[in-house]
């Protein structure tokens, strides 16, 4: 590394751990989302309307015992596909979990005094993502379960670290390497020719805002939706229909069950994912026009 310079760093900081949180949180739906259109699109199906039966304490404490064993293996197989490509990159892997700065809580597998190339770190990354997700979208295909579905939209929201690992790695040119930083806190460092960001900086930032606003937007609906609903239950019927079923610009439906405790819910996936990008796209001009104004 003597004949490189330090190009730019990554650190776990407490500002990325509450933005690594959020993002988690609203992406857990999204995916869930995405990963059910998907769904739709291989099989012409849908896992919807998604029935949500009144449980006894019992029942409910069994599923949510269940879903959490399910994703725990799943985060530990996730943890395990990173430490195999870390070896077949020649470094030994150590696993271990934590929490960072008290808000996000974390599994890891890492590898003391490593160095990879971009395209080896971004295999260590992303691995995970594309194995778990074309696996469990296989299972999802073959057994139609919603199980399936949670496992994967968990495993694509906790992968949020590694795509925002992976999106810095990808602003930098093939011959960057990477490795610990110089203090030997968390995180790595990006070490090059000054000349191997192949992506501009404003560019960079860019996509960052419109990933921002699409969640953004996509998180706003949802707590919009969830206090429609409430408030329909609370003041009127329960039933609550957003837009028409029938047709592209339909965004939700909830309905009570007219024999018994329980609902039926639906979600208008396409419009929600399109008013999102929408959402995303006013966040970049947004931050264009204020850029302007400030630099005038």
């Amino acid at each position: 590394m003597d004949d490189q310079r330090l190009l730019e760093t990554f650190r776990l900081t407490r500002l990325v751990a509450v933005q690594w949180t959020i993002v988690s949180t609203i992406g857990l739906v999204l995916c869930a989302s995405v990963f059910g259109a998907m769904y739709t699109l291989l099989t012409g199906a849908s896992l919807q309307p998604i029935t949500v039966a009144v449980s006894t304490p019992l029942e409910m404490a069994t599923t949510i015992a269940v879903v959490a064993a399910v994703v725990g293996i799943v985060v530990l197989v996730h943890e395990l596909i990173h430490g195999v490509c870390m070896g077949r990159y020649g470094t030994r892997a150590e696993y271990g979990v934590g929490i960072a700065y008290f808000v996000l809580p974390y599994a890891y597998a890492r590898s003391e005094g490593a160095n990879y190339t971009r395209n080896q770190m971004l295999v260590v990354l992303l691995a995970p993502l594309v194995v778990i997700s074309l696996g469990g979208l296989l299972a999802l295909v073959v057994t139609d379960s919603t199980l399936v579905l949670v496992v994967l939209a968990a495993n694509a929201a906790g992968s949020i670290g590694d795509c925002w690992m992976a999106a810095l790695l990808l602003q930098y040119s093939a011959n960057v390497r990477v490795t610990e930083l110089p203090d030997g806190r968390a995180g790595f460092g990006i070490y090059g020719d000054p000349s191997a960001r192949t992506i501009r900086l404003e560019s960079a930032n860019a996509v960052a805002t419109f990933l921002y606003g699409s969640v953004g937007t996509f998180g706003t609906i949802v707590v919009t939706l969830f206090v429609a609903v409430l408030g329909s239950l609370a003041f009127g019927s329960g039933n609550l229909v957003i837009g028409d079923p029938d047709r592209l610009w339909f965004l939700f439906q909830h309905e009570l069950h007219p024999n018994g405790p329980g609902a039926t819910v639906e979600v208008g996936v396409p419009l929600a994912l399109t008013v999102s990008s929408i959402g995303g796209l006013v966040a970049v001009l947004g931050s264009s026009v204020r850029r302007r104004i400030e630099g005038s």
